[in-house]
């Protein structure tokens, strides 16, 4: 309840803050020029991964217009605020398929400062799980899922990942093997309980996704 209170009190001080000063902008603010600006698909260094990217994206991904760009091109235009970037970040344990918005984080003008609008865990840390290959139709749908709620709502946009889940419809499979046959047969009102642990601590990131419109119906980690 507190973070709920917390969540609101925030919004309405950006609220207040943006009419007041405009220099101040709430998240959703920030989102507005999404659909104008071209979305950049940063390769990875990993050809099989980057063959189905380049097939998944191109079959799929129709929230904005895209092309794909090499790791060097991202390091050079990232402090541009003409992209968006797809791109694959790492921590210890974990590797996200991030979607960031090009632009100085330090420019004046909030609109124009670049920073990492959501991540979605995919793999253990460096890709080295194998089941992200699968699962990755559904976590491009998922990003996009997301941008699209974010740009209408200022909660999802605060909230991330939790502010688009909803209560699972039919059977939740558990089995791994199950798992990857009900994505691949894209089964109907089914949901699948993707489970990412880490190769160098305990930590687990789990996922319910349904296993043919790919809708994220819950998320949370596990140490």
């Amino acid at each position: 309840m507190m973070k709920k209170y917390l969540l609101v009190a925030l919004l309405v001080f950006c609220q207040i803050a943006a009419f007041g000063e405009g220099k101040v902008y709430t998240r959703r603010a920030r989102l507005e020029d999404f659909p104008s600006r071209t979305t950049r698909i940063v390769l990875t260094g990993q050809e099989v991964f980057n063959v189905v990217l380049k097939e998944e994206i191109s079959s799929r991904w129709m929230v904005s217009p895209y092309e794909f760009c090499s790791v060097a091109d991202y390091n050079r235009d990232k402090f541009t605020d003409l992209y968006y970037f797809v791109r694959f970040t790492f921590d210890n344990d974990f590797t996200y398929m991030t979607l960031t918005k090009g632009g100085d984080p330090d420019n004046e003008n909030q609109l124009k400062q670049g920073f990492d609008v959501v991540s979605i865990p995919i793999a253990p840390a460096l890709m080295t799980g194998g089941d992200e290959l699968v699962y990755l139709p559904a976590y491009i749908d998922i990003m996009q899922e997301y941008i699209t709620r974010a740009m209408e709502s200022e909660k999802v946009a605060y909230r991330g990942l939790k502010g688009i889940t909803s209560k699972p419809v039919g059977p939740i499979y558990t089995d791994r093997q199950q798992t990857i046959a009900a994505f691949l047969a894209g089964d109907a009102f089914a949901n699948a309980k993707v489970e990412i642990i880490s190769s160098s601590s305990k930590k687990r990131i789990q996922m319910i996704i349904s296993t043919d419109t790919h809708e994220l119906r819950g998320i949370k980690k596990l140490k």
